[in-house]
């Protein structure tokens, strides 16, 4: 390589500097303010996350004090005030209250979990489970068939066990062809457990069925 081309070379590179120098001075605070937007934004998710955390503990050792004190308030208040473990605040306080036997209360605190439009499916069909066991007779009929509808669906979670109330319903409405029906269709499912499979062969047994003959068959 030549001396001029050496210099050329130099030349070139120092003017490459100097523009990167000056583009910096121009356009660094843009680039200053990207990464204190991805520092921030990381150290605010790492905050958020420690901070839903910790809410979650206290509101879990604030629901264990208030069932081991027997405290149907102190649980209203996680719920109300939407504590992460509300829902669950909620089943508890039913619970409570079912113990103590205030069945109004109870089915009070359920309805406040279905009346949640954003209550995981999974909670809102327990609770609409736990309405018509507690009060299934004296419910609107529309809105105990909507329950039931609901409920029994297929893939739904406590579809089993609501065929079993559907049935005890009907024994109570008088329906016994609509019950037995409902405890062959229970019967003959593959995810029975075994204390449901005993409760639906002996209530079937009960209005002049054969259980073990229905079980077989299904």
């Amino acid at each position: 390589m030549s001396e001029s081309e050496s210099f050329i070379d130099e030349v070139s590179e120092e003017v490459r500097k100097d523009r990167l120098f000056k583009a910096f001075k121009k356009y660094g605070w843009i680039l200053g303010l990207v990464v204190l937007g991805i520092v921030g934004g990381t150290a605010y998710n790492e905050w958020n996350k420690a901070k839903q955390e910790t809410a979650a503990q206290l509101s879990g050792d604030l629901m264990r004090a208030a069932q081991a004190a027997g405290d149907a308030e102190a649980l209203n208040t996680l719920a109300t005030n939407g504590a992460p473990l509300s829902m669950l605040a909620l089943f508890e306080q039913a619970n409570l209250l079912l113990g103590v036997g205030d069945s109004a209360g109870a089915l009070e605190s359920l309805r406040g979990i279905v009346a949640d439009l954003d209550a995981p499916v999974i909670y809102a069909d327990l609770a609409w489970l736990k309405i018509v066991m507690l009060d299934g007779a004296n419910m609107p009929v529309n809105e105990r068939n909507g329950a039931y509808d609901r409920l029994t669906a297929v893939g739904a979670p406590y579809r089993l066990l609501a065929l079993e109330q559907r049935a005890m319903q009907y024994v109570r409405d008088g329906d016994i062809q609509a019950a037995t029906a409902e405890l062959a269709t229970i019967l003959a499912d593959p995810g029975i457990t075994p204390g449901l499979r005993s409760r639906a062969q002996q209530l079937l047994v009960a209005l002049g069925g054969d259980g073990e003959a229905d079980t077989a068959n299904g």
